[in-house]
């Protein structure tokens, strides 16, 4: 059964450039791999590196558009930075990267290739149809490695439990675990000019080769 997604449309008239890119597939999630990290050590971290040595962090694209949205809905991109953001401050600076399972760490190989946040999430502790929308005051949830975080004026994933997921921090209920089976991954997307189809099919590829994923289904969230 395909999982429903939906944008609250009252987003749009604040930021305009707003899609999800979504895949969802199924995995047994597994430590992670060796052979993943070197490739990943070898081939995508140097290139990452030389591309944004020294560039302004507004001019990135991905973590451009994603720090334009947080501004125009009222977040300092600054203080709260967006995943995306995150990873790739830890390559320029020359630091690893965190080793956490075969989808999340197929997650960050995505992130870090296309200045985007991309959350994966357990679909057994998600209930109902999702919505992506702004938090309101008093929302928030426990960060995955971190406390409890205010996520007023966030753009979240929310569903009739609450909210759950976002660009810059996800929450340890619908958290990917070795327990997982059914996965949702989402890509936040806030720049009209990225090609998120050719960055699905990458990521279809990416979760099959390295994170064993089968039964791939992908599409794009839009307003309309």
């Amino acid at each position: 059964m395909k999982v429903e997604i939906s944008i609250d449309r009252s987003l749009l008239s604040v930021y305009s450039a707003i899609r999800l890119g979504i895949l969802r597939f199924h995995a047994d999630v597994r430590e992670s791999d060796a052979a993943f990290w070197a490739y990943m050590d070898s081939e995508v971290l140097p290139g990452v590196r030389a591309e944004t040595e020294g560039r302004e962090w507004d001019s990135i694209p991905g973590i451009r558009g994603s720090r334009a949205a947080y501004k125009a809905f009222g977040r300092n991109p600054g203080r709260y930075r967006v995943s995306s953001e995150a990873l790739i401050r830890r390559v320029r600076r020359g630091d690893e990267l965190y080793r956490i399972n075969s989808v999340v760490d197929v997650n960050n190989l995505l992130s870090v290739e296309s200045g985007l946040s991309v959350g994966s999430y357990d679909l057994e502790h998600i209930h109902g149809p999702i919505l992506f929308r702004r938090a309101v005051e008093g929302e928030g949830y426990t960060g995955i490695g971190k406390a409890f975080l205010d996520m007023e004026n966030m753009l979240v994933l929310a569903d009739e439990d609450g909210i759950f997921g976002s660009s810059m921090s996800d929450s340890t209920r619908a958290m990917v675990t070795e327990r997982t089976k059914d996965i949702l991954a989402v890509v936040y997307c806030f720049e009209e000019e990225t090609d998120l189809g050719n960055l699905l099919t990458r990521g279809k590829e990416a979760f099959e080769k390295f994170a064993a994923a089968s039964e791939v289904e992908s599409w794009i969230v839009d307003g309309t």
